[in-house]
């Protein structure tokens, strides 16, 4: 087992890099919530561990939100728990922090004092693919796992 990753950021530099690190995870929506009495969001993500060469796993990894006043969701319900999302990117926004993920779905927080944190937990396991995305033509790009 690789060591397990931890971060943290406070501003947007440092939300790009967790950005880079959580594209292409995979977020159940019955896994996210949000508890209003903290101010917190808290969600577990099964990310690809895209440190470790030459073979790709997934990890499961926390992502806790805190210091945020206000939730938005945009096209998905937190009702559809055995929905998947796809995350995307995690951007600054004027007020707090978006999750974009494929499809349009979004989540917003409002919170001008937002911290979030990262951290792996358990095993890894073989990914069953990897991510496609469109290249510079508009074309679909794929690739896949090794041994494929």
């Amino acid at each position: 087992m690789s060591a397990l990753l931890k971060l943290k950021a406070k501003d947007a530099e440092d939300l790009q890099v967790i950005s880079a690190v959580l594209q292409d995870a995979i977020a159940p929506v019955c896994d996210m919530v949000y508890r209003d009495t903290d101010r917190n969001f808290v969600l577990v993500v099964q990310r690809l561990c895209r440190e470790q060469q030459g073979e790709l796993n997934r990890i499961c990894c926390a992502v806790n939100l805190d210091n945020i006043t206000l939730t938005q969701l945009k096209g998905f319900e937190q009702q559809d728990k055995a929905r998947m999302l796809d995350l995307l990117a995690i951007l600054p926004d004027e007020e707090g922090v978006q999750f974009v993920f494929a499809g349009g779905a979004r989540l917003r927080f409002t919170g001008a004092d937002w911290a979030l944190h990262i951290e792996d937990f358990g095993e890894t396991w073989p990914a069953a693919c990897s991510p496609c995305h469109d290249d510079e033509t508009g074309q679909k790009t794929e690739k896949l796992d090794a041994g494929q």
